[in-house]
């Protein structure tokens, strides 16, 4: 998926989580992202009370992180998940975008 792909994911809009370490986030994320490590994603999901359905976005560093969450949530039955890659080329691609707005946890 290219990030003008992913962007237009983001933009349905979807719940859009960073799966990276808290260095990483710290050093720079999407404004607005929910930061859930990959470790722990599909534990998280459930005490947000997501619905199965939720359009869900995960990225990372290089994609290979938000892969693995993307695959630990579907296999926990979410059906609307989306492997956004990785962050500095999303962030390249809209600079300055705000995510989640419409996100109410």
């Amino acid at each position: 998926m290219t990030p003008q792909q992913a962007w237009a994911v983001i933009e349905q809009p979807s719940l859009v989580i960073d799966v990276r370490t808290d260095e990483e986030v710290a050093a720079g994320t999407l404004k607005g992202s929910l930061h859930i490590p990959y470790e722990i994603i599909v534990a998280r999901a459930a005490e947000l009370g997501l619905a199965k359905d939720t359009p869900i976005v995960v990225f990372c560093r290089s994609g290979n992180r938000s892969g693995i969450a993307q695959s630990m949530l579907q296999a926990d039955g979410y059906t609307a998940v989306v492997n956004g890659g990785a962050y500095t080329e999303l962030h390249a691609a809209n600079p300055g975008a705000q995510v989640n707005a419409h996100w109410v946890p």
